[in-house]
């Protein structure tokens, strides 16, 4: 069914949803884990390390038991479901122009039932824990304080530590909106979430001294001991080699059929690493994209396995899209030769009178307030300039109008076919033997739009959606779990993909739909 919108204002919403009362979680994070011990102090214990290891399992393991035990006879949860699938690096196009013989069933059994935007417009720099946060605030960076993926900006210090706790996140978000309207929530994998008020949460986290490597004994520090063991009972422990995908989708269909979360988030991988190694709509990508709509499938397998699926709205997105690249540009090296940083005798950056935040797509300088070092900074980057190395510099004024991060003094935009790296020696430009791919550059450039595909007993289907701004989707989900709240986010959710009669709403939107076009 074809579905016009007129400019008169959004489709009624539905009324009447009372949240549920009287759940019991026993596993819910009331208190977020620790940080590692170079982040701050952790308590030794008095206990000698075998006796606190034989009680601590011990007792673990009756915990567990009895959590078990005690689930099968509470009640399951109640009311709406909304199912969250993130599958990072989704550009649109993939479901706009799929390449002949892609093989992605369910998401385009979810579009030909559902409602789907053409195009996502992210926020910038376009990475993927500043637009997750985005996604579950429907904030700006400059706003929700993941300005990139990186934390750091001392230069030197923690250079490979990202934004991976919850605390940093500064407005409210969709799982702090479950818990105060009494309703659960799950999350597997999902950036920024260490710590966070959600019931049954696997953080996404790995050792930074040994890079992005899947490390399961790592994560299990920073998830609430009793879910550990409920995992590890029901599911066993990942084995080595294993896909991580596969992993975080069979622990999040493992959350839905057992808990029935009333809030999920799932995010998917492995289609952003084959991009970033053999560029977007590779066969490599393709073929990865294909085992996320395979996960995409289990999980509604999973909902339906639960007796969820006519309760269940899903919504599979992405944070942003990718562009192709040949070409490695260091422009740590320029400010090093300056001065203005200082390198160890391996050439990693030591210290210096800038920090540098290197986000692929583009550059973010910083330097104190009253430093006065913008010419030799300028001065530094001239060769850039002259080999036609940077398309664009943003000042702090124009940054603040994107809505990035509000310290970053300078931002330098990569041109078509350069991702920029941090180090701080060797040659200024290295040449790919073969094209890869990155993002993190202006959202509004063709090849950065992300997904948007939402379906369910609640969603009409037919609806196209010719652009939306990511900002939008988190009010959106939020309605969808049967809260209002205007103050949420920084735009009105996207009425228009709900339909007229649902008895799933608090109160209801009568705001007007700009920038939407339905087919």
């Amino acid at each position: 069914m074809d579905l016009c919108v007129n400019s008169e204002g959004a489709i009624p919403r539905r009324k009447g949803y009372a949240p549920p009362s009287g759940c019991i979680s026993l596993v819910r994070n009331r208190q977020g884990p620790r940080e590692p011990a170079t982040s701050g102090g952790v308590r030794r214990s008095n206990l000698a390390p075998g006796r606190l290891l034989v009680l601590s399992a011990g007792v673990l393991a009756l915990a567990a038991l009895a959590l078990l035990i005690a689930s099968a006879f509470l009640a399951r949860g109640t009311g709406r479901h909304v199912l969250v699938i993130s599958v990072d690096g989704m550009g649109s196009s993939y479901y706009m122009q799929p390449v002949a013989g892609l093989k992605t069933p369910n998401i385009r059994r979810l579009m030909a039932g559902g409602s789907f935007a053409w195009a996502v417009e992210g926020v910038y720099p376009t990475l993927t824990y500043p637009s997750h946060t985005t996604i579950v605030t429907g904030r700006r960076p400059a706003e929700h304080g993941i300005y990139t993926n990186l934390s750091s900006r001392q230069p030197g210090k923690n250079p490979d530590g990202w934004f991976w706790f919850a605390k940093a996140i500064k407005v409210p978000t969709l799982w702090d909106e479950a818990r105060a309207h009494h309703m659960t929530s799950a999350a597997v994998a999902w950036p920024v979430t260490v710590g966070a008020a959600i019931d049954w949460d696997v953080p996404e986290i790995w050792d930074p001294s040994k890079g992005q490597v899947s490390d399961p004994f790592y994560v299990m520090r920073f998830v609430n001991p009793l879910t550990v063991m409920e995992l590890a009972l029901a599911m066993g422990i990942p084995p080595r080699g294993s896909e991580d995908d596969a992993n975080r989708t069979k622990a999040a269909c493992y959350f839905l059929t057992r808990h029935q979360p009333n809030l999920i988030l799932l995010h998917l991988e492995a289609l952003d690493r084959a991009e970033h190694h053999f560029g977007p709509h590779s066969p490599q990508a393709n073929s990865a994209l294909e085992r996320a709509d395979a996960h995409i499938g289990e999980m509604l397998s999973a909902a339906k396995q639960a007796g969820l699926e006519i309760s269940t709205d899903v919504v599979v997105l992405s944070d942003h899209g990718f562009l192709p690249v040949d070409q490695k540009v260091q422009p740590n090296v320029l400010l090093a030769r300056a001065g203005l940083l200082t390198t160890d005798s391996k050439g990693k950056i030591a210290g210096g009178r800038i920090a540098t935040v290197v986000n692929d797509g583009s550059f973010f300088i910083y330097w104190p307030q009253g430093s006065d070092v913008g010419a030799e900074v300028d001065s530094a980057l001239k060769p850039l300039r002259d080999q036609g190395l940077v398309q664009a510099v943003f000042d702090q004024e124009a940054l603040h109008e994107m809505g990035a991060d509000p310290e970053a003094r300078l931002a330098l935009e990569a041109p078509a076919g350069v991702e920029y790296t941090a180090d701080a020696s060797g040659p200024l430009v290295r040449t790919l033997s073969r094209e890869e791919g990155t993002h993190g550059f202006l959202p509004s450039r063709q090849g950065l739009e992300s997904s948007f595909i939402a379906w369910g007993p609640d969603i009409r289907s037919g609806v196209e959606l010719e652009r939306i701004r990511l900002t939008e989707i988190g009010p959106t989900i939020l309605e969808t779990m049967g809260i209002h709240d205007p103050t949420f986010g920084d735009r009105p959710p996207l009425d228009v993909i709900f339909k007229t009669a649902n008895p799933g709403i608090v109160t209801c939107w009568h705001g007007k739909v700009s920038g939407h076009k339905s087919l």
